[in-house]
Formats: C-alpha cells, structure tokens, sequence
C-alpha cells in the first residue's frame, strides 16, 4: 500500500559550552550556523566568564570556528 511521508525537513544547529571547573554552560539553539552566530556565542562565554580569568574554547576547523572571531574578547583564546 502507499502511505504519504514526510517531506519537509527543519533543522536546528546546537552550540555549546561547559566550564570543567563550574560545570556553567551556556548555549545557543539555532535555526542557522554561520560566524555572526559563533560570534554571538563567544560573546555569551566571555560574558559568563569571571572577571580576571581567562577561557579557552576548543573548536574544531568548521568553516564557521575562526580564530579571528575572538579577537575583540581579551579573556577568550581559541585552540583548534
């Protein structure tokens, strides 16, 4: 017999951060994946992070983890 499916599809892309000393995340839900996107969530990681520490996010080489995006946050590094 013919059964009708689904066609359509919606994505969600998921970024994610976990300090191994506090166990603080901070995340973002997104219908998109670009580098304003990386960029807004280095934004929320060098915000949540205390003042007079430093954080240092691994990334792997996605087109959109750029080591120049953390340029403006003087308490981010990015280690590929």
């Amino acid at each position: 017999p013919r059964a009708v499916q689904q066609q359509q599809f919606e994505y969600a892309y998921l970024f994610g951060a976990v300090c191994i000393n506090t166990g603080q995340t901070e995340a973002l839900v997104m219908p998109f994946s670009n580098s304003e996107v990386m960029k807004a969530h280095l934004r929320l990681i060098s915000d949540a992070t205390p003042k007079g520490k430093h954080a240092v996010v691994i990334m792997d080489r996605a087109s959109w983890h750029q080591s120049y995006l953390a340029e403006e946050f003087t308490n981010l590094t990015i280690i590929h």
